[in-house]
């Protein structure tokens, strides 16, 4: 069929044909000239790039280092001395003299109560016991009377005796004389008995004067310790009772770190030995201590026990707050990798990739103490002093080809 140029359905003359066919086998020689350029230049680059590929890495030698084997806990600063102060004896507050925040030192007084009640008695018993002492002095005195005049009817009698056996006295006389000597060693008895009585009286009052010499000194409280008033919960002239609380008392000065840990770790928790890393409330590290106490057992309901290190003045802690600390349970040198450099294997194996001569190589290794960000290898010859990749070993594959970026920069 031969076409116009207006696409009408007539016959083209014969030189017009020959040009158009002209265009046509160009057009083909073109199309087949790009499709064997693609075949030559296109997909055979993407072949030689898939076989020569080249992952960017950062790599770093592997560090000599301290690992620390530790579990982070929460424990309340507590004062090692401390005390509720409470009244003794039942009465008014006559006296206190101290308020809340202020230092005390030990004996100071604290409080008192009913002084002038507790003194008048102290003052009333002391009469009462040299009343007794007195009345002692005149039964005893007594006493002796009577003896001396039954010694005086013990003479009589034995005289009388005498005369009666030598019929020289009468029957009368001679009971006079033994009923005598009878009522004599009777009043020998009862004042004996008197005297008895009053010393009794006398320990009494003795007794009694102490008992009111204790309640007085008890009822003046002195600071037991060095510290200072933490709480005030009576006003002066407010009627106590024995028993009620009336100061808390605490030395800031004296604190120490509470926590309870596992029962787990009982054993590896060593008083005198074993560190511990302090950290203030604001996360900060306030220091080191060392655990002073650990519970002799382990509570059988919660499965913890109590642990407690000594804090330093210096450290700046109040009683009442909550802070972290670090256990150190083992510390070891060694040689380590960042956490990011393994890979896990199968059968619980662990790996990383080392750079030999351009080409990342596979190696197994074996893992200690995880330490923060850094984990430590127990065979680290194995890797023979390569650089270990730390990023960008996810995308590698043994023998593959690696440009080493600078750290912080590739995969930073």
């Amino acid at each position: 069929m031969r076409f116009s140029r207006n696409g009408q359905n007539r016959p083209l003359p014969g030189r017009e044909m020959m040009i158009w066919r002209e265009k046509m086998r160009g057009l083909q020689l073109s199309a087949a000239l790009c499709a064997a350029a693609l075949l030559a230049g296109g997909w055979g680059a993407g072949k030689k790039e898939a076989a020569e590929r080249v992952v960017k890495v950062v790599v770093m030698q592997p560090v000599k280092m301290e690992f620390v084997q530790k579990i982070r806990v929460q424990g309340n600063v507590e004062t090692k001395a401390k005390a509720e102060v409470s009244s003794r004896i039942s009465g008014t507050l006559d006296l206190m003299k101290a308020d809340e925040g202020q230092r005390v030192r030990k004996g100071d007084i604290l409080f008192q109560v009913d002084r002038i009640k507790l003194e008048n008695d102290v003052k009333g018993q002391k009469h009462k016991l040299a009343v007794a002492e007195a009345e002692l002095k005149i039964a005893v005195i007594n006493s002796e009377l009577a003896r001396t005049v039954a010694d005086k009817a013990q003479v009589d009698f034995n005289r009388a005796d005498r005369l009666r056996k030598a019929n020289a006295v009468s029957d009368d006389a001679y009971e006079r004389a033994a009923l005598n000597l009878k009522e004599a060693e009777a009043g020998v008895s009862k004042a004996e008995a008197q005297a008895n009585c009053a010393r009794a009286k006398v320990g009494q009052e003795q007794a009694n004067l102490e008992i009111a010499e204790k309640n007085l000194s008890d009822s003046l409280i002195r600071a037991p310790f060095d510290g200072m008033v933490i709480l005030k919960k009576k006003d002066p002239d407010e009627f106590v009772n024995t028993g009620d609380i009336i100061y808390r008392l605490e030395d800031p000065d004296r604190l120490e770190l509470v926590t309870m840990i596992s029962a787990v770790y009982y054993d590896r928790i060593v008083p005198g030995k074993t560190r511990a890393v302090i950290y203030a409330p604001n996360g900060s590290v306030a220091g080191e201590g060392t655990v002073g106490f650990r519970s002799p057992a382990i509570d059988s309901l919660s499965r913890t026990f109590t642990v407690k290190i000594d804090i330093p003045k210096e450290f700046h802690m109040v009683g009442g707050q909550l802070c972290e600390l670090d256990l150190i349970l083992r510390s070891e040198e060694g040689v380590g990798v960042p956490n990011q450099a393994l890979l896990d294997r199968r059968d619980n194996r662990r790996a990383v990739f080392v750079v030999r001569d351009g080409r990342a190589e596979e190696v197994e290794v074996k893992t200690g103490i995880v330490d923060g960000k850094w984990t430590m290898l127990l065979n680290p010859a194995a890797l023979k002093g390569l650089p270990v990749v730390v990023e960008g070993q996810a995308f590698l594959g043994s023998g593959d080809r690696v440009d080493i970026a600078p750290a912080g920069k590739e995969g930073k």
